[in-house]
Order: C-alpha cells, then structure tokens, then sequence
C-alpha cells in the first residue's frame, strides 16, 4: 500500500508540472504497480529516481578503495567492508530498477514503431546498471532473474555473459531512438527534458565505455573509431541528475528530502565522514601548483589542524609510518592548507572533531565554496542545511569531461583515432568549467577567491607540461588517469574501474598498516542475495571481473 501511495504522488506530480519534480528525490520505485495498471511515463519517472539511488550507493562505496574517500570501515581491505555495504544498491537493482525498465520497454515497445523515448532510454538506463553490477560483483543474476515467486534463487550467470547482454542493449537502444520519437513532456524526463539526442549520445558514451573496460581481453578499436564523434561533446549532454534545496518533499508522504546525499550527510546536526587527506592533498599539493577545483570541491571548516590536540587528532603526536615513503601527506594536509581528514585504512576511534574536520564543499553536493572562513577561526556548516548552495547539487554519472578522457585512454594505448594529448587538454578544461560554473549557487562566496583565467591557464599548463615529460606510454596513461580521478569528483564507479584496469594513477597512499592485505578486486556479494538466494555463495574479494586480467596483487 505504501508503494502505491507513493506512485500515486508521482502521477499527481507528473499532472501538476509546475512542481518541482527533483523533489521525489527519495521516492521507492512503484514495485508493486503492475505495468497494466499504470502509465509508462509514471514508471520510466520512478526508474529514473530509482537509478539516483542506485548510483549514489555505489559509488559512494567504491570511492573508498580509490581514496576518493578515506577507508574508515576497517584497517585492512578485508574488513573495511563487508556483506551488508551493498545491500541497498542491490535491492534497488533487482526489486525495482530491472523490472521496472523491463516493464518499460515491454510497454512502449507495444505501442508500435512510433514510440516515445522510454523505450530506448529504459535500455540505456538498463545497460548501465547491469554494466555497474559486473563492474563491482563480477557473476550476478541475470538470466533467471525477474521472475518472482516462480524462481527464488536465481542462478548467477557468466559476468562476460551479462556484459554482452548490456552492449545488445545500448544497439538496441541506439536503433530506438533514431528512430521516428513520439514527444514528450520536458519534465516527464529527469534527466534529458525528452530529447532523444542526448540519450543517443548516452548511448554512444557508455558504448565506448565499454570498449575501454574491456580493452585489455579485446581490441575494440574500429568499434571506437566508428562512434567517437558521436559521443557526449560538452556539459549541454551531461548525464547526471540535478537535487534541489527542498528540506522537504511536501508531495511524499514520508517526508523524503530532495537535497543532495553529501549536503545531508555533513551539513545537518550529524558530523558525517570524513575526507580523505590523500585526495585533498592531490588537489591541494601535489602538483605544486594549487588545483582551481579545491575551493569548491571542500570546505575546511577548521584549517588548523596543526593547532590540533592529541585528543581530538591523535596522529598529530605520532611519527609518520615507515612504510609512508612517497610525498603525500599523513594525519592532514598541513603545510598552510589546513585540510583535515583521514588517511586511508585510518578505522580509529571517532574523536570529538565533527566541527573541525573538512567537509564536502559546494561541488557536486551543493554545500559551500571555501572563502578562506576556516583559517580566521573555526567555522560549523552543522546549521540544520542553511548553508552554502543548500545542496542543490547533481550525480555526476557520465559527464563530458569523463567521456575525453576515456577517448584519451583509448587513442594513447589502443592507437584510436584522435590525439591524447588533446583530449587530456579537453578533458581538464571541461571540469573545470563544469565545477567553477557551481560558483553562483553559493551567495555568500567570495568571487575574489574564484580561480581567474590565469589561474586555469597555469594549471593546464602544468598537467600538460607533466605529460609532455612523461617518458612512457604507461607514465602519460597516469598523468591522464590523474585527471581523470580528480575530475570524478563524486563518482567512484569509474575510478574504480580503471584502477583495477590499470594500476593508475601511481603513488597513491597506502594503509595505515603496513600490510594492506589484497586489494579488492570486486566487492563482496550482498548478504541480502548470499543469505536469500539457495544458490549464492559469497566470494573472496581476490576473485577478478572476466576483463581484468591483471595478476594478483599488482594494486594495493
């Protein structure tokens, strides 16, 4: 009944478009709607919510091995995450994404050659999380899934298998929407207004991530060739999905809020996670020049660590870890900085510091631009969600600027056409202008303290500089790859991937204890499918995806 209610409330929005649609934000997919019974455009709305969800619980959890965050689960990689970190994702996947789409497409695809986007934007929407599920679980279920009480226990099937399954999926999806396009509403799509180009071009863009996923068991590069120019061009094609500053969702019953997941996570009463020192220390340090992305990226909320007592940094007494012989930072990024986060591996107790520690900025989580407020004295974003851009921010899932660096990957190491080089350059630039447009949502900034062209200028200028010295392939692959996991700022899919991939970038910090244990190479099954499903049985976290053919042990 619940479910119901609340499909209910997304056709009320739907009819009633001069509401914000953002705010249903938190909605449950309408599971328990048969597609009889309801419109498609209130299932593909859902679904669409639904892919949010799903989204932000994965790469939340994989930005974690990457050092996007800092691991605080557990001091080794063994136990810094467990059966029960995915439970949600993959619930949302199999109980209302999966069968959602597939209703969705079933539905319009009666409808006859004349159909509206749902159905090939459903398949793109689809391809990308069976894509995702591979990526982070290797075998799932696939072929057997879907069928309810008729089977309980879905076998799981070949993860190369289920790969096929979505690139099939995204030809398919490709052929729907060049196809004759029945109009839409702008606001019955959340994420694209209706435009059919721009899901083409989705498609395309996740064709060629697949292409550089599985590069290393497979040569896709004519597959490349014939797509390039097709692919998502600029930040107008931007796949992401956009929150609102609504505390409230007045239209769902269970008062589900519309603000972004970081804003919620840091800027409310609760101290939240923490950041990671490695990351802000790449943005802030490491290349010897100031990154024009870290004023918006975080927010120190105190920048003097160093001022710090035993009790409330406890690493500020203790001696850097032998093992810690590469130049990035331990305990914080000092240095006049004033970033102060956690190393990774770093499970310690929780000190009382939720007012001092760093936290997520204005992008993509909609909190505040750093204007140097933290280095005159300590300043707390726990305001009950007043500060900042009030998170108004987005999910970047495939963004442009992600799309030139893959096309980078591709031409340095699979000879596809265009210059990686360029591409780098482009792939800079866009996310950068993509991160300081964010600047006008935070009214009390300081514009002095925005990045001026000079600024921009001097560090692409530097990156370039990095990779025109690179002596090798692999050395330009990780001044690339650098790039690129800065840019991804929010999405730790992606980084995820190429690490394993790639190894890339080099010199990250390791754990806190010298001996890390083996890297997770894919991420435990849920225990929601281990402990339900008669035919699941959990893995090591060693096992590999079928395209990561790596030896064991050569990341950390």
């Amino acid at each position: 009944m619940k479910n119901i209610l609340k499909y209910l409330s997304v056709a009320v929005l739907l009819v009633f478009s001069s509401c914000d649609l953002t705010e249903l934000d938190y909605l449950d997919s309408p599971n328990g709607v048969s597609p009889e019974n309801a419109e498609t455009q209130f299932i593909f709305f859902a679904a669409e919510l639904d892919l949010e969800d799903f989204f932000n619980t994965m790469t939340f959890n994989t930005m974690r091995p990457v050092r996007m965050l800092p691991m605080t689960g557990g001091n080794i990689y063994n136990n810094a995450f467990s059966s029960t970190t995915f439970d949600f994702a993959w619930r949302k996947a199999y109980a209302d994404l999966l069968p959602d789409l597939d209703a969705i497409i079933a539905s319009a695809e009666k409808e006859g050659s004349e159909v509206p986007i749902y159905a090939g934007a459903a398949k793109v929407m689809k391809s990308y999380v069976l894509t995702t599920l591979v990526d982070v679980f290797g075998n799932v279920p696939y072929s057997e899934a879907g069928q309810g009480v008729v089977n309980k226990s879905p076998k799981a099937d070949n993860s190369q298998d289920v790969y096929n399954v979505a690139l099939a999926l995204l030809d398919d999806a490709i052929k729907d929407l060049s196809g004759p396009q029945v109009e839409i509403k702008a606001e019955q799509d959340l994420f694209y207004e209706g435009k059919p180009e721009k899901w083409l071009a989705l498609a395309n863009t996740l064709k060629l991530r697949w292409y550089v996923n599985t590069r290393l068991v497979a040569d896709h590069t004519s597959d490349i060739n014939a797509l390039v120019n097709n692919v998502i061009q600029d930040k107008d094609g931007d796949f992401q999905f956009n929150y609102t500053n609504n505390l409230r969702n007045v239209m769902n019953g269970d008062g589900g809020d519309s603000r972004h997941p970081f804003y919620i996570n840091q800027y409310e009463s609760g101290s939240g996670v923490y950041q990671s020192n490695y990351y802000m220390w790449s943005l802030a340090e490491e290349k010897g020049i100031v990154d024009p992305r870290l004023r918006y990226y975080f927010f120190r909320q105190d920048a003097h660590p160093e001022e710090a007592d035993a009790f409330t940094l406890d690493c500020n007494t203790q001696p850097r870890p032998i093992h810690y012989t590469g130049p990035y930072p331990f305990c914080a990024v000092y240095d006049g900085f004033g970033y102060w986060g956690r190393d990774h591996g770093d499970n310690a107790g929780i000190p009382p510091d939720g007012d001092r520690r760093t936290v997520f900025g204005l992008y993509p989580g909609g909190g505040k631009f750093d204007s140097d407020e933290g280095l005159a004295g300590k300043v707390s974003v726990k305001n009950g969600g007043k500060d900042g851009a009030a998170g108004e921010g987005i999910a970047p899932i495939m963004l442009s600027s992600f799309t030139k660096f893959m096309l980078a990957e591709a031409a340095l190491t699979m000879g596809t056409t265009g210059d990686p080089r360029a591409y780098l350059e482009e792939g800079v630039r866009q996310s950068i202008e993509k991160v300081m447009s964010f600047g006008e949502k935070d009214a009390g900034a300081d514009v002095n303290l925005f990045p001026s062209n000079d600024d921009v200028e001097a560090y692409v200028a530097k990156v370039l500089e990095l990779y025109d010295n690179a002596g090798s392939t692999n050395d330009k692959l990780d001044v690339i790859l650098k790039e690129y996991h800065i840019a991804l700022w929010g999405n730790g899919i992606e980084a995820y991937n190429f690490y394993r991939r790639t190894g890339l970038p080099s010199g990250m910090q390791p754990t806190r204890e010298p001996s890390s244990g083996d890297f997770p190479r894919l991420m435990f099954y849920p225990s929601s499918y281990v402990n339900l499903n008669e035919n699941a049985s959990q893995k090591a976290i060693t096992e590999q995806v079928f395209w990561d053919n790596n030896p064991a042990g050569f990341i950390n």
